[in-house]
């Protein structure tokens, strides 16, 4: 909601901060220093980077995330050193002349033309041009995500190309001071749409319903988009994995949300909460997976400290009932930023492949579980987002949890 000064609210009070309060100009450019380090430590004089995270990372602009992400239309090379050059969607130049310090030019995109073999020769061209602009003589180059023309016109043009992945986590990974602001303003949003949603839960409502709540209250926010459209009720919370249907709430039902919301300035926050529909009494069934799931949760996040390493969280995490281990959830902790990043901690029963991982302060974190019996009705959902900071954690978006299923 907007209050009576004209900024925006959370339904509980809550000041949820602008993007406009941050200083763009210092988040833009701590956001590259952090990136250009981590090309000197991997040995990495040039990035190509077609992820739209990845490009909004090294240059602050992002256009038609969606659509960017699903088709090569534009691009960012980033030197060791100095300003990265974007080569931009042409309808969009103008968006990101405004929104970037990085040298923008035009790119023409070699999808869903008739000549895509010799566009994307254009391209490696144009890179390689721009290569030498920017006083690269490597023939090496970075990528993080490429179609087949793109990457035989790069082989074609005498590149050897490098995966930028390792590049770009090691860099997104710890936050910086403008980005911890921007997800505090993203925990406030949470707040606001958790809040709503919780408030539209009733007997009748159906599944869309209460997704299109949540997903005005994130657009009105400031937010995006939602990554997914997990709002599940009844018999669709079990197994989880399960997306909104037309299905309508009964009283008696469990309904959890995983907000999975790319959020203000385009950071994803991944909350997760199951609630009670009706004035009605939870089953034994239901009380005892949201008593299992919930008691994780707390017992997880304490252990959650700089200097622990993945492989000691594994070690140490509290143990759920074997009944819901089936279905458990594919980690335990996943680091977030601008999508689900690294690091990343496994249950005890599976293969921890990054034991020596050490948890930094400035990480932020989603922990977050999922308990559901193979063959029965119900299913619950927690997580929540967290800050890694120097005696813990800071939970961003500390929403509360549904009383009638705790006893």
């Amino acid at each position: 909601m907007i209050n009576a000064s004209g900024v925006l609210a959370s339904t509980s009070g809550t000041r949820i901060t602008a993007a406009a309060d941050v200083e763009h100009p210092r988040l833009r450019a701590g956001r590259l220093r952090r990136l250009q380090q981590a090309m000197g430590q991997h040995g990495v004089d040039a990035c190509l980077l077609f992820n739209d995270p990845n490009i909004r990372y090294a240059t602050g602009a992002s256009v038609m995330p969606v659509y960017s992400m699903s088709t090569f239309v534009r691009c960012a090379l980033v030197p060791r050193d100095g300003r990265p050059i974007l080569f931009e969607h042409p309808n969009s130049l103008h968006r990101s002349r405004a929104s970037t310090d990085a040298d923008v030019r035009p790119m023409r995109a070699w999808e869903f033309t008739d000549a895509a073999e010799q566009i994307a020769r254009d391209h490696a061209r144009e890179v390689a041009a721009a290569m030498r602009e920017l006083g690269i003589s490597a023939r090496e180059i970075a990528v993080d995500r490429l179609g087949t023309p793109g990457y035989l016109a790069l082989q074609h043009e005498g590149f050897a190309i490098r995966d930028a992945a390792p590049v770009a986590m090691a860099a997104r990974e710890v936050k910086t001071p403008e980005e911890i602001a921007l997800f505090r303003a993203n925990g406030a949003l949470i707040l606001d749409m958790l809040g709503a949603f919780e408030l539209a839960i009733a007997p009748g409502i159906r599944e869309r319903d209460l997704l299109a709540t949540l997903a005005d209250r994130m657009h009105r926010g400031g937010g995006e988009y939602l990554a997914t459209t997990t709002v599940c009720s009844g018999p669709n919370t079990n197994p989880w994995r399960s997306e909104a249907t037309s299905r309508a709430l009964e009283p008696g039902d469990l309904v959890y949300v995983d907000t999975d919301t790319v959020g203000i300035e385009g950071y994803f926050f991944c909350v997760s909460r199951t609630f009670l529909c009706g004035d009605t009494r939870p089953t034994r069934e239901q009380r005892d997976a949201y008593s299992a799931a919930h008691d994780w949760l707390q017992g997880m996040i304490q252990l959650v400290h700089p200097g622990v390493t993945c492989g000691e969280l594994a070690r140490k995490a509290p143990a759920i009932p074997a009944r819901y281990l089936p279905q458990r959830y594919e980690c335990m902790i996943h680091g977030v930023g601008f999508e689900e990043e690294s690091p990343s901690v496994c249950y005890p029963q599976d293969p921890q492949v990054n034991p020596d991982r050490v948890l930094q302060e400035g990480m932020t974190l989603v922990v977050e579980i999922y308990a559901g019996e193979p063959g029965r009705r119900d299913g619950v959902k927690l997580g929540d987002e967290v800050l890694v900071t120097p005696r813990g954690v800071e939970i961003l978006a500390p929403y509360p949890y549904a009383r009638p299923l705790l006893g």
